[in-house]
Formats: C-alpha cells, structure tokens, sequence
C-alpha cells in the first residue's frame, strides 16, 4: 500500500522523526530531526579555535533564532564525546530546567556546575564505577559549600532549602549525595533564572568558579592531561540588556578563570550595537552562524540540506518540489522555521485528505505564518525601510532580528554581511511601502 498522508499511521510516522524545538541528533532513534551538514565551515573552524588554543579557548557562537546554532553545537560535542580530542566535553544546557530569559552569570555557573557534575555522575556509572578518594572529597565539599551560600537548614542527614517561596527537602544520606547534588544545583539553577532579582541568593560567582575548578582539575587527570571543553547552549535565549550585560561583559573575569575551553551561545542582538565592543574586546569576534542560502520560490537549485531533511523523515514521496521550494523559500534560510512549516504541511495535508503535500498545503502554512508580523509597528517597518534603502544600519535595527524575524543578516560571498527582507515580512514591508507613498 502506498504510503499517503491522509493516513494516520504515515503522518505519525513522519512527525516522529521531525522535532523544530530540539537540537537535530545524527542518531536515528531519538525522535529529533536527522542531522544534516550544512555544507559550510562552521564546525572546522570551531574545532580549529578549540584545538589551537587547550583549555584557554574563549569563544562565543551567535546567529540569528532558529539558524541552527544548537544543532551544530550537539553534533559537535557528540562527535567528541567519542573521539576525546578535547579532553572531556561537557554539553550544559541553560533551557533544560529553567526559563533563561533573566539569567544573570551566577545563574548560568549554576547551570555548568550542574551539568559538569551530571555528566560526570553518568559517565561512572556508564563505566559501572563508583566515587572515590579525591572525588568523593570534591564532592561533599561542594554539598557543604552550597548549604552555606544556599541558606539551607541541616537536620542531620536532611538539608531543607528555599526556592520559590517553597521548602525543599534534600537527602544527604551518603548513599544519597551524588543524586543530592544534582538535585541541589537543578533547584539552584532553576531558582537564579525565575527569581526576581531580590528574591536571589546573591551567591558571588567566585565562590562557583572555584567549585567548578574542583571537579574540572579532576577531569583533566583523569583524562589524559587534557583539559575538559564546556559547551554552554542556550545563553542565546537571554533577552534582558542587563542580564545579557552580566552575563557577556561583568562576569568574563570569572568565565576567563574557568580550567577548561569554554564555548558559550550569545544573543545575537547583544553582540551588536552598544555593547558590541566591550564582548569583543573580551571575547574576540563572536563565530556567526549564519541562515543558509535562500532558493527562489518558483525555480533554481534548491540546497541538499532542506531536501535530505524532508527525505530523513520519509516524505521522499510526499514532498513535491514545488511544495518544498515554497517552504525552503519563505523559511528564510532558518532551519527552524522549515522543519516547523513542514511539520504544519503534513497536518494540513492529513486534514484536507491530500496523499502528499500540495502546494496549497504549503501556501497555507506559509500565509498562516504571515500574520504574525502583524504585531510588528509602524515605526518598525519605517525602520526596516530605511535600513534596506541605505543597506546599513544594522546596529540601530537590532529588534527587527527577534522572532518573528524581519531582517536577514547573510553572508555574502566576499565574506562580508548582506542585510535581506525576511520573505515573510516582504509583502507587509511592502503594503507599508505602498501606504507611504500615497499618504506623501
């Protein structure tokens, strides 16, 4: 029987391997977009800042929402993982237990802490091995330092915190403490990101940084001599100009006494405009990730990546060209946005009983995701227009690079930055366009 996505079997076949939130995964079977290069030299030059610089690598990947920086970022520390090229990598991810709008730096050390010592905690047990000596010492050590910069009540072998306005118990029974410790930090973490300012612990980021050495001096011996490579995700997601501050500018001091590499997300908007020279003063040019190459929506090459990621989720036959071009078109090069549109496609398609996707199918995705620039202002799109005119100005239009994206910043072919209308916000640009000239 021919597979259709009127069927419900078949359209739950090819939602299952398509997921626009998460990281793509190069491994099969985990419910994620399959991985796909993008064809560019991203991830070698990374590995070349990583390996020419051992353990003192400072280095800030930016891009636009939804450009894929996460995915390159995962299938990076997975290749890694294996090969230990890097010493011990160490993925910590600042989305997975809390919102990081408002993180400020003692936040996101929280968040390092937490995944340094999980990963560690899971690679042993991997390796059926239990804590020891050295280690074992680390360990409690830092359990006793955080009941005291956490404010937590010891009743023998209980510890009662507060987060949130709320008591929360934990265990330190010694057959307990490795879980307690994570418990600990995910509460922590989750606490510094939500929290008002005045609801915070005020712990001093010096106090983190010298836990986070503790365990990652222990990493270095016990991997070969070499130093660990943390992969800090998601600090990309902060949005308040203060916190971003804290995070990309006050605190580099204390990310620059970190023992290891240290490739940490940036918010695109933050690495731009005011405080542009002072991150890269500190940091050095931020790695952009840029949207990849726009195909026309009626003919011309389409690029391999958004074709293999429709065939990798079993749409070979259920995606027409034309139906994939319309989406790859209006996704303005954002990978995000195209596996979004194609998963709404398919649902459209079941609901209307097409076998494939029809280019009304598309179309329709395609219109539903153009009223969200409605919400944009008049002043927006005035800006907009005169960024465009002058093909400069991007310092000043930084809001217009926020989701849902107005402004493209693409890499031209001499290397330098090329400013493109979103083809989604086009004919909003141009209706205000059109307004303008008959109001003059």
């Amino acid at each position: 029987m021919p597979l259709s996505l009127s069927n419900i079997q078949d359209l739950r076949t090819v939602l299952g391997r398509l997921d626009a939130e998460r990281p793509a995964d190069e491994r099969p079977d985990r419910g994620r977009t399959l991985y796909e290069p993008r064809g560019d030299d991203f991830l070698n030059r990374l590995d070349l800042e990583v390996q020419s610089r051992r353990g003192k690598t400072r280095l800030l990947v930016t891009g636009q929402i939804g450009v894929g920086k996460s995915s390159e970022l995962w299938r990076y520390f997975h290749g890694e993982k294996a090969e230990r090229r890097i010493g011990f990598p160490i993925y910590c991810d600042l989305e997975k237990q809390e919102s990081p709008e408002h993180c400020g730096a003692t936040g996101v050390l929280l968040t390092m802490l937490r995944d340094c010592w999980g990963s560690l905690d899971y690679y042993l047990k991997q390796q059926q091995q239990t804590l020891q000596g050295e280690l074992e010492r680390i360990r409690d050590e830092i359990i006793s330092r955080l009941i005291e910069h956490l404010k937590g009540n010891r009743n023998n072998d209980e510890v009662v915190f507060r987060f949130g306005g709320m008591n929360f118990g934990v265990s330190i029974a010694d057959h307990r403490k490795n879980g307690a410790l994570h418990l600990i930090l995910a509460k922590a973490a989750q606490h510094e990101a939500v929290s008002d300012p005045a609801e915070r612990f005020g712990v001093a980021p010096d106090a983190m940084v010298t836990m986070l050495n503790q365990l990652l001096r222990w990493m270095r011996k016990r991997f070969g001599d070499r130093p660990p490579t943390l992969i800090v995700d998601h600090v990309d997601k902060i949005r308040e100009p203060k916190a971003a501050e804290d995070v990309l500018v006050r605190a580099f001091t204390h990310w620059d006494r970190i023992e290891a590499s240290l490739i940490m997300t940036a918010p695109y908007e933050f690495t731009l405009g005011a405080l542009r020279n002072s991150v890269e003063s500190r940091w050095g040019a931020p790695r952009v990730l840029y949207p990849l190459p726009i195909p026309e929506p009626d003919n011309g090459p389409i690029p391999c990546i958004f074709v293999n990621i429709a065939k990798n989720a079993g749409l070979s036959q259920l995606l027409p060209e034309e139906s994939l071009r319309l989406m790859a078109h209006y996704s303005g090069g954002i990978l995000r946005s195209y596996v979004q549109f194609v998963i709404a496609a398919a649902k459209e398609a079941h609901f209307s009983g097409h076998d494939v996707v029809e280019a009304t199918d598309a179309l329709a995705v395609i219109h539903s995701a153009e009223r969200a620039y409605q919400d944009y202002s008049i002043d927006d799109f005035r800006l907009l227009d005169q960024v465009v005119d002058s093909d400069t100005g991007l310092r000043d239009a930084v809001t217009l690079l926020r989701s849902p994206i107005v402004l493209l910043v693409t890499e031209g072919q001499d290397g330098q930055q090329k400013l493109r209308v979103h083809p989604l916000a086009r004919q909003a640009l141009e209706r205000f366009q059109r307004r303008t000239k008959a109001i003059a």
